[in-house]
């Protein structure tokens, strides 16, 4: 059985059709991410997920539970944090935990120790007694990230969980989330930032217009991208503009672009037309000083995915 499992979800705002037929999977402990552009449709993805939406066709169930008909299921299992966290920035810390523990029927002497662990674990053992409006947004991110566990939940869902904050604290979200998942936890996130697509998801879910362009795990995103193209940089003992009209009409040359005054990328159907590539610059006079394959990354995996080719 999947963590997380969405058929065909479809969503209409008004004339807008937010979603078209969303369908994945996340799997037991591991992390999943849905990635791609603000408007894209992941925050309405996850709200139907959480039971916040009703979709207008389609199922979802996370643990087994249907989000139609087991709601109060579905919040049990789940951890969601939203984009913009609520907290009551007049409470502590302590407090604010205490409060949302409370809803969700955690017995006291549990509430309280999870606090205490959860806290110990995010590094705000000594802030507990602090208003929460006089912490840092960072530290704000972390108690926010303890809300949602509070009631141990075995799946979590974060919303752009390091949106806003500096360098240093994103790496400490993440290096949280890493952390979590390491213990047990299921994590759904939604992002569109990359690097932390990178670094955090064992598999990505690329979303674009309310439809999933591609699922995979990274390494495999980009291979099948590489499978279709080939590029090489080659740089020359100076210009390399006059050389380059020359290799555009040879076959297999899908794209010539210059990247520098010395260097350019050609994109090739079939890796081995670079030998003739090389050749007709040779014979035309240009002097090739390096042929460099270059790799795709999941940046442009990404972009070939949601603007096109």
């Amino acid at each position: 059985m999947n963590a997380v499992e969405a058929r065909g979800l479809s969503k209409r705002f008004g004339p807008k059709l937010a979603l078209k037929d969303v369908s994945f999977d996340v799997r037991k402990g591991e992390i999943m991410g849905l990635l791609g552009p603000n408007g894209a449709g992941k925050t309405t993805t996850v709200r139907i997920l959480t039971g916040i939406l009703r979709p207008d066709s389609g199922s979802a169930t996370v643990m087994g539970h249907d989000v139609l008909e087991e709601p109060l299921e579905i919040r049990r299992c789940i951890g969601y944090l939203p984009e913009t966290p609520c907290l009551y920035e007049r409470l502590t810390v302590e407090e604010n935990l205490a409060f949302y523990g409370r809803l969700y029927d955690v017995p006291e002497e549990e509430l309280r120790r999870r606090i205490r662990d959860l806290l110990a674990l995010v590094g705000l053992k000594d802030r507990a007694g602090e208003k929460v409006g006089a912490l840092s947004k960072g530290l704000k991110q972390r108690v926010a990230i303890v809300r949602a566990l509070v009631h141990d939940p075995p799946v979590l869902i974060l919303d752009q969980p390091t949106s806003d904050l500096d360098p240093a604290s994103a790496k400490d979200i993440r290096g949280l989330i890493k952390e979590l998942n390491r213990s047990g936890k299921t994590v759904l996130i939604c992002t569109h930032n990359l690097t932390e697509a990178e670094e955090l998801c064992d598999r990505i879910a690329i979303i674009n217009e309310g439809c999933v362009l591609a699922v995979g795990k990274p390494g495999e995103l980009v291979k099948d991208l590489e499978g279709s193209h080939h590029s090489f940089e080659i740089s020359s003992f100076g210009s390399i503009s006059k050389y380059l009209k020359v290799i555009e009409g040879l076959g297999g040359v899908l794209e010539v672009k210059q990247v520098g005054e010395d260097r350019a990328v050609v994109v090739l159907e079939d890796r081995k037309a670079i030998s003739a590539v090389v050749r007709e610059l040779i014979l035309k006079g240009c002097d090739v000083l390096e042929v460099r394959m270059l790799r795709p990354g999941l940046e442009e995996v990404y972009m070939r995915l949601v603007r096109g080719p």
